[in-house]
């Protein structure tokens, strides 16, 4: 038996093509676009704060997105929206949480609650 005949050749992190769905990266450019200057507004200043911040963002929104394509037909789209924001406050909590130890968990709660709801408002008008 071949190897190439068990694994892929170009195994794809998401399911489907990115290239085929303009709008998803759309999505995650927006996001990126309005949280990561929210969050330095919020006083996380260091440079190397807001690439970690952007690229959790990028993981979270992929993440979302690409599950909800799974679900766009469902009756109950809306609560798996509301479902899918709250798992990626609770995954972007955990992780900014790993590289801004010294913040305040309550304080770095706030700021993501503040960034999430701006950018999920930004795609309400964009998209609908």
């Amino acid at each position: 038996m071949i190897f190439a005949d068990i694994v892929p050749a170009s195994p794809a992190l998401f399911p489907g093509d990115l290239g085929e769905q303009p709008e998803i990266l759309l999505a995650v450019l927006l996001t990126v676009a309005v949280e990561t200057p929210l969050f330095f507004l919020a006083g996380y200043r260091r440079l190397a704060d807001c690439l970690r911040f952007a690229l959790v963002n990028v993981i979270s929104n992929l993440l979302l997105n690409e599950s909800l394509t799974e679900v766009v037909d469902s009756p109950h789209f809306g609560a798996w929206v509301l479902l899918g924001e709250v798992l990626v406050l609770a995954l972007e909590f955990t992780l900014c949480r790993r590289f801004l130890e010294s913040t305040p968990a309550a304080r770095l709660f706030r700021v993501l609650l503040l960034t999430n709801a701006a950018s999920f408002l930004a795609g309400l008008l964009l998209f609908g």
